[in-house]
């Protein structure tokens, strides 16, 4: 079932140094999610183990890397259905899923990020793996726009590997999320905006200020100012997509906080947007339910990407 999603940040005891020094404390417990998950450890070697049997099953004509900059990081690992049982062979006008991984900006890569390939391609979408530079090497405005530049080249590419590049689903995690969700925003060019055909924003951060506050921002080096202006809540979507907002039930408060604010401000802007809380999943295991046909982001997934769920139920 779904659960109410969780908004107020909590009103911390009002004082001078030790109400100060109390946030700021109360901040990196919230932003380090790893404390409080389940397994962290087991859930990063699963995203690595499960990217390494994608790469073993999804071969030869079926995998493909496109260049978008001149950084090694600039890269998209993108993994096409079969074309068994298509007529002629071909994969035309599929649905493309496109992935941004987490690690708040300054972590992982897409070595950790096709775990759900292999159960979206078999459902006949094309999975696109975006990979991006890491802070301090850039700042977080590049990041931004360096998946604006992704997305285009996706588009570009997409009939050339079978695709509908008007059918390309973003979604991310975690920091990936945010970088998903600053995509519908004037943060960005045009295009991408026109490309995006729907979000699935999954344990994301869309007020960037405490994050401001936090130990995540000794390698992000966001002023104030950046902060703000690189919130997506704090920004209106010019597009008008449907936008899934998820988010663990187990998470720490704040990315419940998070995901309460960007439905509440982008709500009067969107035809169709909603937010669910996955039961008993952290914020890393979460994850879990897109690589899961049974899971309920990768019927989430599905349903973006305009492809039937092929079974009576998934899991809530």
């Amino acid at each position: 079932m779904d659960l109410p999603l969780r908004a107020p940040l909590p009103r911390l005891r009002r004082g001078r140094l030790s109400s100060s020094n109390e946030r700021i404390a109360w901040l990196n417990e919230q932003y380090s999610p790893s404390r409080t998950a389940h397994d962290f450890n087991g859930s990063i070697q699963l995203y690595k183990a499960g990217t390494d049997a994608a790469r073993a099953a999804i071969t030869g004509s079926r995998h493909r890397v496109l260049a978008y900059g001149a950084p090694p990081s600039n890269r998209i690992e993108c993994f096409l259905p079969r074309s068994e049982g298509i007529p002629g062979g071909a994969r035309r006008g599929a649905p493309i899923f496109a992935f941004l991984h987490g690690g708040w900006w300054q972590d992982l890569s897409i070595d950790y990020a096709a775990a759900p390939a292999v159960a979206l391609t078999d459902a006949g979408a094309i999975y696109a793996s975006i990979g991006y530079t890491l802070t301090p090497a850039v700042g977080l405005r590049e990041i931004v726009a360096e998946v604006s530049a992704a997305l285009t080249t996706i588009a570009a590419n997409a009939t050339g590997m079978g695709g509908d590049p008007r059918r390309i689903v973003l979604a991310g995690h975690s920091a990936g999320a945010h970088l998903a969700a600053a995509q519908l925003t004037a943060l960005t060019p045009e295009a991408p905006r026109r490309t995006a055909a729907g979000l699935l924003l999954i344990g994301g951060a869309y007020d960037l200020g405490p994050i401001a506050e936090s130990y995540v921002n000794e390698k992000v080096r966001m002023s104030e100012g950046d902060a703000a202006e690189l919130s997506p809540a704090l920004l209106a979507p010019l597009h008008d997509v449907p936008v899934k907002i998820r988010v663990g039930e187990e998470e720490p408060e704040e990315f419940h906080r998070n995901a309460a604010l960007l439905l509440e401000r982008w709500a009067p802007a969107l035809s169709a947007i909603d937010s669910a809380a996955l039961s008993g999943r952290d914020h890393f295991d979460v994850l879990d339910e897109l690589a899961d046909p049974h899971g309920r982001l990768y019927a989430d997934a599905l349903e973006l990407l305009g492809i039937p769920l092929q079974r009576a139920a998934v899991r809530p």
